[in-house]
């Protein structure tokens, strides 16, 4: 007799999908941090920030990985198919409009990418940007999510040392 899976029973919580562990999903550490076999490099730590996760392949990504740094900054470093990072940053931009978050012009380095307030007032706003980056085989896409005013002084050393890290891989 074959056992039916209930929801809440014990054996539909065993049916769950495993998931891939760092190595199984094409990671390796390295002396630095850890490398992926497409060729992205996520050292443990790039000036302010902290590596803490790596992310395997995904629907429109080949790899990733997820930093953090010590003023509060959240930084998501994703590697795309070649010539793909464009059609990346249109659809983050068509999402962030179809879910009611407010476009916001910046100057500086925050200007170069896209930017919206998802939260907040004028005084102090939860801002999320995304750059898009061509490489000679990858695209890239940077996303940090920071509050202004607070991390004003802190988002351009982190995008130079995320920058500096990309051309590297180009």
């Amino acid at each position: 007799m074959a056992a039916a899976l209930v929801p809440g029973s014990a054996l539909a919580q065993t049916a769950a999908p495993r998931v891939q562990s760092e190595y199984e999903a094409g990671w390796v550490n390295d002396a630095l941090g850890m490398r992926h076999y497409s060729g992205l490099s996520c050292p443990n730590r790039m000036g302010s920030l902290t590596r803490t996760k790596v992310m395997p392949t995904g629907r429109t990504r080949i790899a990733g990985c997820i930093y953090t740094s010590d003023q509060g900054l959240q930084v998501v470093i994703r590697q795309h198919a070649q010539d793909t990072g464009p059609t990346e940053a249109d659809l983050f931009a068509r999402t962030y409009l179809k879910a009611g978050f407010a476009p916001v012009r910046l100057s500086g380095v925050a200007g170069r990418g896209i930017t919206f307030r998802t939260s907040g007032n004028a005084d102090r706003s939860l801002l999320e940007t995304l750059w898009h980056f061509r490489g000679r085989s990858a695209d890239y896409t940077l996303w940090i999510a920071y509050t202004l005013p607070e991390h004003e002084m802190a988002l351009e050393p982190a995008f130079l040392d995320v920058e500096t890290q990309l051309a590297r891989l180009r």
